[in-house]
């Protein structure tokens, strides 16, 4: 009976969820209450409010869920492509094809990204999980590139820098297909590895150093 019970709770908490997630996309996101939701299900807000605290929550399951459909299909692609520079123009195109049909529901969620106290905010600390797990991936993309090991360390988190900005401007992007964002990930990929050649070398090491106190200073990298 309890399991019995479990089971039913999980179910329902995923119907609001999809049925959430569903009118974001029709309606838009600030557009959409939780009434909305619980109306849609044939009964009240309080519905949703049982299952979720208010459609921040719903938004940080949202998130969690790209991450999850992401890290399966990028581990999926790693298993087989060991080219770093392809690695990572892959991780920027995985992500892409997951989000091409919400691009509605981010552009509505971007006012959030730069308000620190927002939940959703790409840099608060209900996202400090995200950000890691996707950094982690840019990790594993260059494991094999024989980096030096300041540069291998502070690498990950200037390339998940980068995929912010190419998800910025994904938004934005009015070219068919947003083909303009796919030949800006190509291509950027490429000048990203001319400057890794450069970068390697010992004379540079300075820099790369300062380049490391920084991301760590900012939280964005582990310390040593």
């Amino acid at each position: 009976m309890f399991k019995e019970h479990l089971s039913k709770g999980k179910a329902s908490r995923a119907q609001i969820y999809e049925t959430a997630i569903r009118l974001f996309r029709e309606r838009g996101f600030e557009e959409t209450t939780m009434r909305d939701i619980g109306a849609e299900l044939g009964g009240a807000a309080s519905a949703a409010y049982y299952y979720f605290k208010g459609k921040d929550a719903i938004v940080l399951e949202y998130y969690d869920e790209i991450q999850r459909k992401h890290e399966v299909l990028v581990n999926e692609m790693m298993a087989h492509e060991k080219d770093p520079a392809k690695r990572i123009a892959q991780i920027h195109h995985l992500k892409l094809d997951i989000l091409k049909s919400d691009r509605r529901i981010m552009g509505a969620l971007l006012r959030y990204a730069g308000e620190p106290e927002s939940e959703l905010s790409f840099f608060s600390a209900k996202t400090r999980g995200l950000r890691q797990a996707a950094m982690k991936l840019f990790a594993e993309a260059i494991a094999d590139a024989d980096l030096p090991p300041d540069m291998a360390q502070v690498l990950p988190t200037m390339l998940w820098a980068s995929h912010m900005g190419i998800l910025l401007y994904f938004l934005y992007d009015k070219s068919a297909e947003q083909k303009n964002t796919r030949m800006l990930v190509d291509r950027g990929t490429q000048l990203l590895m001319g400057f890794i050649k450069v970068a390697k070398n010992p004379l540079l090491r300075p820099i790369r150093r300062k380049t490391l106190e920084f991301v760590q200073e900012a939280g964005l990298a582990p310390s040593a």
